[in-house]
């Protein structure tokens, strides 16, 4: 018999009150596929206007009515509240409307939610970038080491390092960008989903319009560290695996059928490899939010969320990609005096240097992707969810038990 648990539409079950005024009980709770909100019948037949009253939209006098904007005496106006299927504007009690929202919507919410508590947003995340990149800049110095005497050898078996020097390629720049990929890449990987769900749990209490605090933060997001931790592991383990596999078959046919088929075979399945990877990172780019802000189990989490790119596949894709390509560009401007600094250490030869120019550059882009593209994913996923499971309405709910607190 198959356990609520182990059940695919099982909804997770809410992250219980936490004291000092965490996230209250009721919105974490999503409800089952198909399940319509509270008071909907979708069997009803929509409402219709009663004899003599205008429909919603139309003047008042009908066809051969009164003038443009009147309405006769004994009718409605047309924005009267009293129309039958009149709908009045959504409430916003918190940084976004509680309806489905719309692309603008989306990134004035996350720039809302940074103003409504910089304390989180700002200050807790960034306290978690910047000490992930600083252990990883100390990881890295002698990594780099390492990678630059490999380098130096492998350019003095060549015996044409100078024109690898003159394609910008030193013993000395290769040593500092393996070793700061491998090692402040490694913990900035690691650190993101941490801040990611720190950004998600402060938006997902700045939506009803409260104001979570750091240490608060910092408790639930500690609850669900292993998750979002093992979340990017596992990602990346997929990937990393895939691509392995992709370059054992190309090497196998180049060594041991023929190297043009091989390469054919390569450029098909690397093609190949990129839609697949496109395609398997939308259908999980709601997961951090929801095992930040969720209650439940980690692979009830990752099924649920999984589902919920389903029939908003490319939304999501698209609202990421135009993300990402705003914060390439932000990137861009914001990197110019740091590529000026890192000029500097190069002119001074100084490994140590250009490693802590790498932290740097790491610490803006790995900022700004949590403060700008963590908040749009977790709205984009308070949306998704508003969209599919009616969560406007728990959420009108928590804001109203806010409110009166």
């Amino acid at each position: 018999m198959t356990t609520p648990e182990s059940a695919p539409d099982q909804p997770a079950q809410p992250t219980p009150p936490q004291p000092g005024g965490s996230q209250p009980a009721g919105w974490g709770e999503p409800p089952r596929y198909g399940q319509y909100a509270p008071g909907y019948d979708p069997a009803a037949p929509p409402a219709q206007p009663a004899p003599g009253q205008p429909q919603y939209g139309a003047p008042s006098g009908g066809p051969a009515g009164g003038q443009y904007g009147q309405s006769q005496y004994g009718q409605y106006s047309p924005y009267s509240s009293q129309v039958p299927g009149y709908r009045p504007p959504a409430d916003k009690p918190g940084i976004v409307p509680l309806r489905p929202l719309t692309l603008g919507e989306l990134y004035d919410g996350a720039f809302g939610a940074v103003r409504h508590n910089p304390g989180v947003t700002l200050g807790l995340t960034a306290l978690i970038v910047v000490a992930a990149v600083a252990v990883g800049t100390l990881i890295s110095i002698p990594l780099t080491t390492l990678f630059t005497d490999l380098f130096g050898s492998l350019f003095a078996e060549i015996g044409d390092d100078a024109s690898l020097e003159g394609l910008g390629f030193t013993q000395d720049m290769l040593g500092v960008t393996y070793g700061s990929a491998l090692g402040t890449g490694m913990l900035l990987t690691l650190a993101t989903p941490l801040a990611m769900g720190v950004m998600a749990i402060s938006v997902s209490d700045s939506v009803i319009g409260r104001k979570i605090s750091v240490s608060d933060a910092w408790a639930r997001v500690g609850k669900r560290w292993w998750f979002l931790i093992g979340f990017s592991l596992l990602s990346t383990l997929v990937v990393l695996v895939a691509y392995l596999l992709v370059a054992g078959i190309v090497a196998a046919l180049v060594i041991w059928v023929d190297p043009a088929a091989g390469a054919i075979t390569g450029l098909v399945l690397f093609l190949a490899l990129v839609v697949a990877a496109v395609w398997a990172f939308t259908r999980v780019a709601l997961i951090p939010p929801a095992l930040a802000v969720e209650g439940g189990g980690f692979w009830a989490t990752c099924r649920r969320a999984w589902k919920l790119t389903h029939g908003t596949f490319w939304r999501v894709l698209g609202i990421y990609l135009l993300t990402s390509i705003i914060l390439g560009v932000i990137g861009q401007i914001v990197a110019v005096p740091v590529s000026l600094l890192m000029s500097l250490f190069m002119v001074m030869e100084s490994g140590v240097g250009l490693a802590i120019s790498y932290g740097v550059t790491y610490v803006i882009t790995g900022g700004m992707s949590v403060l700008f593209l963590g908040g749009v994913i977790a709205l984009l996923y308070i949306d998704t969810r508003m969209r599919r499971e009616g969560l406007d309405v728990q959420l009108q709910a928590a804001a109203a038990a806010t409110a009166d607190k």
